[in-house]
């Protein structure tokens, strides 16, 4: 419900929808990391005591570190916990840092977006033609790939959303020396 009490507008329905669907994302990301770590000991006992080395653990490690990365890029745009580097900002007035900030956010938001309409059609091109991972355990490579356009488009949805929430900058806390 927003501020008035009233039913909430498509826009919050929908922010709420991709946040939900963001937070999912997240928590798949962990489930990737849980695998890359269970695939590297896995491995390394494998390995170093049993002297029989796996032969898909590199190629497990690859995929859910790509998935990862991907599922993961959203929710750290959400929060504006991703790497944010602020010594220009800081170093001035609070509405221009706002103004600056502001663009910046656009510009990140129409490359993410970019960036995700050209990994899409090479998703697609993937997906039509049937092209396979050329390591040791062969899967279709559209299915590794489609968590890029994804982690872009919704990395793109999020900086929008933050250029028209219109919040005025803060200073980022770097302590001076």
């Amino acid at each position: 419900m927003n501020g008035a009490g009233a039913a909430p507008s498509l826009g919050e329905r929908l922010a709420a929808f991709h946040d939900a669907v963001t937070k999912i994302g997240y928590m798949l990301a962990g489930i990737c990391l849980a695998v890359i770590v269970c695939s590297f000991c896995l491995e390394v006992v494998a390995r170093y005591f049993f002297s029989s080395p796996t032969s898909w653990a590199s190629s497990m490690v690859a995929y859910m570190l790509c998935a990862m990365v991907f599922l993961a890029m959203p929710e750290l745009s959400r929060k504006r916990i991703h790497i944010f580097i602020s010594i220009v900002l800081d170093k001035l007035n609070p509405k221009l840092a706002t103004r600056v900030q502001r663009w910046t956010r656009a510009v990140a938001a129409a490359a993410c977006l970019l960036a995700a309409m050209f990994s899409f059609d090479a998703t697609w091109t993937q997906f039509s033609s049937g092209i396979a991972t050329v390591n040791e355990w062969r899967i279709p490579k559209w299915m590794l790939s489609i968590v890029i356009p994804y982690g872009l488009f919704s990395t793109s949805l999020y900086f929008f959303r933050q250029v028209l929430e219109n919040q005025p900058y803060e200073a980022g806390g770097a302590i001076d020396s």
